[in-house]
C-alpha cells in the first residue's frame, strides 16, 4: 500500500510540474505581448500550443479567445505601421514586413493555426517577401542617390536574398555587385591614402607609425580582395609591418627553459622579434638569469605527554574514572624550492628586476603510543602533502609567472615596446 501511495504521489507531482510549465509558457507569452515584444510572444504561444496539441482531446476553450485577441492586436499593430509610415520610412516598413514574415512562417507550419488567426491566408509568403524586398530596394536606391555606396550594396543584397526563393528580384543582385565594388574601391582608396600619409609623416621613423601604415595598406588589400589586388597594397602592408618590427636582443642562461619562454611570451606583442645571437641590430636588450635552490626534506619531531580521563564500568555495575597516560609523537617533514629570476632591460633608464619565489610543502605525521584509550580517537594520521622536487619546481614556476603577469613594471616595458 505504501508503495502505491508513493507512486501516486510521484505521478501527481509530475503532472503538477507539467501543468505549471505550460502555464509559465503562456504567461511568458502574455508578458512579452504586454512589453510589445510581439514576435517573441507569438513564439512562446506556439511553443505552448505545440505541447498542448500533443495530447489527445486537448480543449482550448478557456484560452482560445485570449490567444485570438492577442494575435489580432499584434497583426493590427504591424498593419497600422505599414499604413501610416511615410514613404521614406523604410526601416519601419522593413521591420513590420520582417515581423509579419516571421510570424507567418511560424504559424503556417502548424495544423491548428486556423483556430486562432487567418494571417497565413491574408499574407501569402511570396507577397510578404516581395513587399519586404521592395522596401530594401527602395532604401538602397535612396542610399545610391546620396553616394552611400556601402549602404546601397547592403540594401540591394538584402532585396535579392529576401526574394531569392522565388527567383531574382528585379536587378537587385546586379546592383548589389555594382555598389559593393564601388564601396570596396572607395574604402580601399581611403585606406591606401591613409597608409601613404602615415609614411610621409613618419620623419622620426617610428616603428609604431610604420605598423599603423602597414595596417592601413593591409586594410586596403583585404577590403578589395574580392575583386583582385588593389595596386601594391599587399606588398606595402608586408613592407611596413616588417619595418615596424621591434627587435629584442635576448641573453639567457637557460634559453630553452619554460621560464625563459614564459618571460618572452609577455613581450611577444605580435610585432616583436627575438634574436639570441649578437651581431644584428636590436632595439632593446633583455637579459635573463634564472637560478634554483632546492631544500630537501628536513625532519623534526617531538613527543608530548598526553592524558585523558575516561569513564569505565566496573564488574559490579558502578562507574569509575580511569586516567590514561600516553604519548603523542609528531613528525614534521618540510621541503621547498626557490626560483630566482633576474631580468634586465636596456631602456632609458635601464630597468633591473629581481623576483624570488618559494614553493613549500609540509607533511605532519601524528601517532600515539603507551597506554592509549581504545576509543578510536588516537589513531595514526597524516596532515598535508610532501611534494617531490619536480612538483615544487612546477609550483614555484607558476607563482613566478603569476607575479610577472601582475607586475606593473612589465606593463611599462610592454608600453615602451609599443611606442618604439
Amino acid at each position: 500500500m505504501q508503495k502505491i501511495r508513493t507512486a501516486l504521489s510521484a505521478l501527481l507531482f509530475f503532472g503538477c510540474v507539467l501543468l505549471l510549465a505550460g502555464c509559465a509558457s503562456l504567461s511568458t507569452s502574455i508578458s512579452q505581448f504586454e512589453k510589445g515584444d510581439y514576435v517573441a510572444s507569438v513564439k512562446s504561444t506556439i511553443s505552448y500550443l505545440d505541447e498542448k496539441y500533443k495530447k489527445a482531446g486537448y480543449d482550448d476553450s478557456d484560452e482560445r479567445n485570449g490567444i485570438r485577441e492577442r494575435f489580432r492586436i499584434i497583426e493590427s499593430s504591424y498593419e497600422s505601421t505599414l499604413l501610416h509610415a511615410a514613404d521614406r520610412e523604410y526601416d519601419k516598413k522593413i521591420a513590420a514586413y520582417s515581423a509579419l514574415l516571421q510570424i507567418r512562417t511560424l504559424l503556417a507550419s502548424r495544423s491548428y493555426y486556423a483556430k486562432y488567426t487567418d494571417l497565413p491566408e491574408r499574407y501569402p509568403e511570396r507577397v510578404l517577401r516581395e513587399n519586404l524586398a521592395g522596401q530594401y530596394y527602395l532604401k538602397a536606391t535612396a542610399a545610391a542617390a546620396v553616394k552611400d555606396n556601402r549602404q546601397a550594396a547592403i540594401g540591394f543584397a538584402a532585396a535579392a536574398d529576401t526574394f531569392q526563393v522565388y527567383g531574382p528580384y528585379k536587378d537587385a543582385a546586379k546592383l548589389a555587385e555594382k555598389y559593393k565594388f564601388a564601396a570596396d574601391n572607395q574604402d580601399a582608396g581611403e585606406f591606401y591614402k591613409q597608409g601613404q600619409d602615415l609614411v610621409a609623416r613618419n620623419q622620426q621613423r617610428s616603428r609604431a607609425m610604420y605598423r599603423d601604415a602597414g595596417q592601413a595598406f593591409y586594410n586596403a588589400y583585404t577590403v578589395y580582395r574580392d575583386h583582385g589586388a588593389y595596386k601594391d597594397a599587399q606588398t606595402l602592408a608586408d613592407k611596413y609591418r616588417t619595418m615596424g618590427t621591434v627587435v629584442l636582443q635576448v641573453s639567457s642562461n637557460e634559453p630553452g627553459s619554460d621560464i625563459t619562454r614564459s618571460v618572452l611570451a609577455l613581450f611577444d606583442l605580435g610585432f616583436t622579434r627575438f634574436q639570441y645571437q649578437s651581431g644584428g641590430a636590436a632595439d632593446l636588450g633583455m637579459y635573463l638569469n634564472t637560478s634554483y635552490l632546492y631544500y630537501p626534506p628536513k625532519v623534526r619531531q617531538y613527543v608530548e605527554a598526553v592524558s585523558e580521563n575516561v569513564d569505565v564500568k566496573n564488574q559490579d555495575g558502578t562507574t569509575a574514572v580511569r586516567t590514561y597516560r600516553f604519548n603523542r609523537r609528531v613528525v614534521v617533514e618540510e621541503n621547498s624550492m626557490q626560483i630566482s629570476l633576474d631580468l634586465s632591460v636596456t631602456r632609458v633608464p635601464n630597468l633591473d628586476l629581481r623576483y624570488n619565489e618559494v614553493a613549500e610543502s609540509r607533511r605532519t605525521t601524528i601517532s600515539y603510543y603507551g597506554d592509549v584509550p581504545g576509543n578510536g580517537r588516537y589513531g595514526y594520521r597524516t596532515e598535508g602533502y610532501l611534494m617531490d622536487r619536480d612538483q615544487l619546481w612546477q609550483a614555484a614556476q607558476a607563482q613566478l609567472i603569476n607575479r610577472l603577469n601582475s607586475d606593473n613594471r612589465i606593463r611599462m616595458i610592454q608600453d615602451d615596446i609599443r611606442n618604439f
